[in-house]
């Protein structure tokens, strides 16, 4: 499950992405990206997860200020089995 503080961010603002899962397996990765509106990879991070049996939940902050693009962007996580969810927010630079 990924869900997002908002749905509209704004140039500079901070995403915060949260992930909640569950593992069957100590120190299992978890891949997380997302795509600008061209399907460009803007952001990257791998989470390790050291969770036993049982859910596990993160927040991921990332900011925007470097970006460029506004429209649609698409945030996209999955794990070592390949199970894969995904979501969606609207990017808007200032000005």
């Amino acid at each position: 499950m990924i869900n997002l503080d908002k749905a509209i961010y704004t140039e500079g603002d901070y995403v915060k992405i949260k992930l909640d899962y569950e593992t069957l397996a100590p120190k299992q990765a978890m891949h997380l990206v997302v795509y600008d509106p061209s399907e460009k990879e803007a952001f990257s991070e791998d989470q390790y997860l050291n969770s036993q049996k049982g859910s596990y939940s993160n927040v991921l902050r990332f900011d925007t200020k470097h970006w460029k693009t506004p429209g649609r962007y698409k945030v996209a996580a999955w794990d070592q089995e390949g199970t894969r969810k995904e979501v969606f927010f609207q990017f808007k630079t200032k000005g």
